[in-house]
Protein backbone atom coordinates (compact mmCIF):
# COMPACT_ATOMS: atom_id res chain seq x y z
CA UNK A 1 0.00 0.00 0.00
CA UNK A 2 1.32 3.45 -0.93
CA UNK A 3 1.16 5.97 1.91
CA UNK A 4 1.15 9.78 1.73
CA UNK A 5 1.67 12.37 4.46
CA UNK A 6 -0.16 15.63 5.11
CA UNK A 7 2.12 18.64 4.37
CA UNK A 8 0.12 21.25 6.31
CA UNK A 9 -3.03 21.55 8.42
CA UNK A 10 -6.06 21.84 6.16
CA UNK A 11 -9.79 21.32 5.94
CA UNK A 12 -10.86 19.15 3.00
CA UNK A 13 -14.31 20.57 2.34
CA UNK A 14 -15.28 17.88 -0.17
CA UNK A 15 -14.90 15.24 2.56
CA UNK A 16 -15.89 17.42 5.53
CA UNK A 17 -12.64 16.45 7.24
CA UNK A 18 -9.73 18.26 8.87
CA UNK A 19 -6.26 16.85 8.24
CA UNK A 20 -3.19 17.67 10.31
CA UNK A 21 0.44 17.95 9.25
CA UNK A 22 2.20 14.60 9.60
CA UNK A 23 -0.88 12.37 9.50
CA UNK A 24 -0.64 9.60 6.95
CA UNK A 25 -3.27 8.19 4.62
CA UNK A 26 -3.42 5.57 1.89
CA UNK A 27 -2.54 7.25 -1.41
CA UNK A 28 -5.90 6.25 -2.91
CA UNK A 29 -7.99 7.58 0.02
CA UNK A 30 -10.87 9.90 -0.98
CA UNK A 31 -9.49 12.75 1.17
CA UNK A 32 -6.16 12.53 -0.73
CA UNK A 33 -7.94 12.54 -4.08
CA UNK A 34 -10.03 15.55 -3.04
CA UNK A 35 -7.00 17.70 -2.11
CA UNK A 36 -3.82 16.15 -3.56
CA UNK A 37 -1.68 19.28 -3.10
CA UNK A 38 -1.92 18.87 0.71
CA UNK A 39 -0.20 15.46 0.59
CA UNK A 40 3.25 14.14 -0.27
CA UNK A 41 5.03 10.79 -0.36
CA UNK A 42 7.98 12.40 1.47
CA UNK A 43 8.06 10.65 4.88
CA UNK A 44 9.76 13.60 6.58
CA UNK A 45 6.31 15.16 7.00
CA UNK A 46 5.31 12.27 9.25
CA UNK A 47 8.61 12.03 11.11
CA UNK A 48 8.77 12.67 14.83
CA UNK A 49 11.88 12.62 17.01
CA UNK A 50 13.23 13.50 20.42
CA UNK A 51 16.46 15.37 20.96
CA UNK A 52 18.38 16.96 18.10
CA UNK A 53 16.74 16.63 14.68
CA UNK A 54 18.26 14.10 12.30
CA UNK A 55 20.52 15.56 9.57
CA UNK A 56 17.75 15.16 6.98
CA UNK A 57 15.57 17.57 8.97
CA UNK A 58 18.24 20.20 9.64
CA UNK A 59 17.74 23.56 8.01
CA UNK A 60 19.76 24.36 4.92
CA UNK A 61 22.93 26.36 5.61
CA UNK A 62 22.57 30.11 5.24
CA UNK A 63 23.52 31.45 1.85
CA UNK A 64 25.65 34.50 1.21
CA UNK A 65 23.90 37.62 2.52
CA UNK A 66 21.92 39.54 -0.06
CA UNK A 67 23.09 43.09 -0.67
CA UNK A 68 20.59 45.73 0.41
CA UNK A 69 19.29 47.52 -2.70
CA UNK A 70 18.29 50.78 -1.05
CA UNK A 71 19.97 52.98 1.52
CA UNK A 72 18.88 52.60 5.10
CA UNK A 73 17.65 55.58 7.16
CA UNK A 74 20.46 58.15 7.37
CA UNK A 75 22.74 56.10 5.10
CA UNK A 76 24.29 57.72 2.01
CA UNK A 77 25.29 55.73 -1.03
CA UNK A 78 28.07 56.53 -3.51
CA UNK A 79 25.98 56.19 -6.65
CA UNK A 80 26.01 58.27 -9.80
CA UNK A 81 23.01 59.02 -11.93
CA UNK A 82 23.28 58.10 -15.59
CA UNK A 83 23.27 60.96 -18.11
CA UNK A 84 24.52 63.54 -15.63
CA UNK A 85 26.42 66.62 -16.85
Amino acid sequence: MDVVYVKYDAFVAACHRAVRMGEHYPADDPVVKAMPDAFTADPRYGLQWTGAPPPEMAEAPAEEPVEQATAGPGEKRNARRAGGA
